[in-house]
């Protein structure tokens, strides 16, 4: 009885019981391996690396691993185009790249990475991967709000906005809360930078508005202008003065759009030249007088990514001397150079620019009314009307500063920074660097050097109109401040174009590599140049950087046209293919940066000229197109079926020559014909974006806010 008491009672003790055997959990083993992935991806694009490692039970690295994990799920190797297996662990460690420059793309196939799934140390992470059509929004957007609304700061949040709810898994609110707190703040702090490279940009542009508010309000600004009247007494002149200098200043494409645009526009307000005229010349002198400059900071950017396409090739050539060869099919920069110089010289415009120009000859209003004017001092002493003397010293000394200082500082800072090289060098038993002018400035550190520079030329503005009585001293640091403060609109856009580049790189939307991988296929040898150039157009169009699109593209170009001249036994470093396709490259980066509205060099130069930012790139993009069709046809075409640059170059310029002097109209005569015509300002600004009939006259009969419709409409058909 006791037996079967005590087999009830367990019995019992079993029954009662809530959870079964089985489901109680089992211990669960640590991960046994680590996954290092991005965490965004865009669907069927590669991203740019993935580590695995092999981990012992206590989470250190196992580095006796070297072989296959059973399962990995979420990952694809393509190898020329084709799915290769991934290779095994090497001491513990798999890295998987993407080498552009060899044709190897690493995927991303799932939104969880999963490394043995039937294990239980397995290894997950999770990604979040989006449409490639998304990637391609927010640069889309802002350009149509920019055009449609003619608000580029509106265009900019909504396109950043709408940026960050993509990445923000479609949250509306955390979106928006992420365009301030993530997106614009970090361009201005740049956390985790040593560089802090925004930060100084941002400065000397504030300390350069500074040395043009007191040099304005000091009277040397009225005495340079009125010493250079002197000379030149037609706008012609003051437009090739611009150019000329915009020549002179070709060791960087920032000192350039900033110094050229605001000792210039004083004078070019004097003979009537649109703001947005100015900005043009600035612009389309300073990017590409840099970019085939021998001497320039973009030397050392450019040569770098040609050499390291060529090493990872295997190919051993002497770098500079490529880049030398290549300068002749650099068509776009080469072209645009002309056609400045032709345009200024002719005195013909077309398009929106011919509006500008018959607007600010006819009316005398530099900038359209109601559009901002971004560098305009509060001060409103253009003409030195606060100073009690008007020495054209109080304007040569800060300018004087300011360039050879400029000069200077990037002398000093890139030999200093090759003295560091060499020796670290010299203890690794390198060859050590030689210190001619091209590595110097290779090596030097422009953004450093322009914020010390402008500080202290504003400081010398200063102190000259200080001691030569022009101002009190309370007058030269209110001088001071209004300048700094009236560049407030411009670093805005700047800081905006920046967040959206930020949005649309590599590690968030990857924008730019959406572009490469659907423009990019099967491609003829012949046509590389200009689908290189065609492809970096668009690519820094998106991004609005010129830079990142060369070092983004030229392994890829390079790489895929070697590859395509392998098989012709023409595999030359020097070939006139892989010539055209590097020039393509860089020039086709020059052009879609000057097309770009969120481009920074685009951005200082319109501030620089005190023109509204969107005017200015709604009037420079039908010449950058024009100078464009013209290196495609006249240049990359034919350069790529082995027609030399040396006769190509004279046949665009003689087209855009032809173009200039049977298309352009003389915006001195049109502004004459409206004013014989009586046509007001209000009724030519009303009618603006009309076109105009085959006289040129702009028809502005049907304007509601006109005082007499009948009289104006008579003026204009007597014009």
């Amino acid at each position: 009885m006791a037996a079967i008491h005590s087999l009830l009672i367990i019995l019992t003790s079993f029954l009662a019981q809530t959870d079964q055997i089985t489901d109680v959990p089992l211990k669960q083993e640590p991960a046994r391996y680590e996954i290092e992935a991005p965490p965004i991806a865009v669907i069927g694009i590669p991203v740019g690396q993935v580590t695995l490692r092999a981990l012992k039970l206590d989470g250190t690295l196992d580095t006796e691993f070297s072989g296959h994990p059973k399962q990995i799920i979420g990952l694809e190797l393509w190898v020329r185009d084709v799915d290769t297996a991934l290779p095994p662990f090497e001491n513990g460690v798999l890295e998987l790249k993407t080498d552009l420059a060899q044709n190897q793309k690493v995927f991303i196939t799932a939104d969880t990475i999963v490394v043995d799934p039937d294990i239980r140390g397995t290894a997950t992470v999770v990604v979040y991967r989006i449409s490639r059509w998304l990637s391609l929004l927010p640069p889309i957007i802002a350009v149509i709000l920019a055009i449609w609304f003619r608000n580029i700061i509106l265009a900019l949040l909504v396109s950043i906005w709408l940026g960050a709810v993509i990445l923000a898994h479609g949250n509306l609110f955390l979106g928006f809360v992420h365009t301030l707190d993530t997106f614009v703040i970090h361009e201005i702090v740049e956390p985790g930078s040593s560089s802090y490279s925004h930060m100084m940009i941002i400065l000397f542009t504030m300390f350069l508005g500074a040395m043009v508010g007191v040099m304005s309000a000091g009277g040397g600004t009225a005495a340079l202008v009125n010493r250079l009247s002197r000379y030149s007494t037609k706008r012609e002149h003051s437009q090739l003065m611009t150019w000329f200098l915009g020549l002179v200043v070709f060791f960087d494409d920032y000192a350039n759009s900033l110094l050229v645009g605001t000792s210039m526009r004083p004078f070019t307000d004097r003979m009537k030249v649109s703001r947005e005229k100015l900005a043009f010349l600035v612009d389309s002198t300073a990017a590409p007088v840099s970019g085939i400059a021998i001497i320039s900071t973009w030397v050392g950017v450019e040569i770098g990514y040609i050499a390291d396409t060529y090493s990872s090739l295997g190919i051993s050539e002497d770098y500079y001397t490529t880049f030398l060869y290549s300068l002749p099919y650099r068509f776009y920069p080469l072209h645009l150079l002309a056609f400045v110089w032709l345009v200024a010289y002719l005195g013909n415009d077309y398009g929106p620019m011919l509006k500008a120009e018959t607007r600010a000859i006819a009316f005398n209003q530099l900038v359209r009314p109601g559009r901002f004017n971004v560098v305009e001092a509060e001060l409103g002493s253009d003409n030195g009307e606060l100073a009690r003397r008007q020495l054209l010293r109080n304007a040569l000394i800060p300018l004087s500063v300011l360039l050879g200082l400029a000069m200077i500082g990037l002398w000093w800072t890139g030999t200093i920074e090759i003295d560091r090289l060499n020796l670290e060098r010299l203890e690794d038993g390198k060859p050590l660097l030689d210190q001619s002018m091209s590595k110097i400035l290779e090596h030097a550190s422009p953004n450093r050097v322009l914020l010390i520079s402008s500080f202290l030329a504003s400081i010398s503005a200063v102190a000259s109109c200080s001691f030569t009585k022009a101002l009190s001293l309370n007058e030269c640091v209110e001088a001071w401040s209004a300048g700094a403060k009236s560049m407030f609109l411009a670093i805005l856009i700047l800081v905006l174009a920046w967040a959206v580049a930020t949005v649309c790189d590599e590690n968030h939307l990857n924008t730019a590599g959406v572009l490469v991988e659907l423009l990019s296929g099967s491609l003829s040898p012949n046509w590389m140049p200009t689908i290189t150039f065609l492809l970096a157009a668009a690519v820094s169009f998106a991004t609005g950087s010129s830079w990142s699109t060369m070092g983004l593209l030229m392994p890829l170009a390079i790489s895929l046209t070697y590859s395509l001249l392998v098989p012709l036994n023409e595999a030359d470093p020097n070939h006139h293919l892989m010539l055209g396709t590097i020039g393509g490259v860089l020039a086709g980066a020059i052009f879609g940066d000057h097309c770009s509205p969120i481009s920074d060099t685009t951005v200082l130069s319109s501030a620089a000229s005190g023109s509204d930012h969107l005017d200015h790139v709604l009037t420079q993009m039908p010449y950058a197109l024009t100078v464009a069709t013209v290196s495609v046809v006249f240049g990359y075409i034919p350069v790529g079926f082995g027609i030399q640059p040396y006769i190509l170059l004279p046949v665009g310029l003689v087209v855009l020559f032809l173009i200039l002097q049977f298309y352009g109209k003389s915006a001195e005569a049109e502004a004459q014909k409206l004013l014989d015509a009586g046509v007001r300002a209000e009724d030519f600004n009303l009618s603006e974006d009309r076109e105009p009939d085959e006289a040129g006259i702009i028809d502005t009969n049907d304007s509601d806010s006109e005082d007499d419709p009948e009289s104006a409409e008579g003026a204009v058909e007597e014009a």
